[in-house]
């Protein structure tokens, strides 16, 4: 079976403003403001979580299918990898 872990890059700095979180990689060169979901679901990519655990939270927390809310979640984990402030760790379970 293949799953895996989503993880804040280790070249990044992150601070909460109000419900936004601002991420900037360590090298100055680009910034990052998410909203309150994309904020969440940084908070999430601790390397604990997979994509069906945070659409289970959100499950949970909002009046969202779990179908809508994985779909969401796939798409915004997808733009942080994409930007370079999350990283995916790929896992081979024998």
């Amino acid at each position: 079976m293949i799953a895996s872990r989503i993880v804040q890059a280790k070249d990044v700095i992150s601070r909460r403003i109000g419900e936004d979180t601002v991420v900037l990689k360590d090298d100055g060169l680009s910034a990052h403001v998410l909203n309150k979901t994309a904020a969440i679901i940084w908070e999430m990519c601790d390397g604990e979580h997979r994509i069906d655990e945070i659409a289970t939270y959100f499950c949970e927390r909002f009046d969202v299918s779990f179908d809508e809310a994985r779909a969401d979640a796939r798409e915004i984990v997808e733009k942080l990898i994409e930007v370079g402030i999350v990283n995916q760790i790929v896992e081979i379970d024998n």
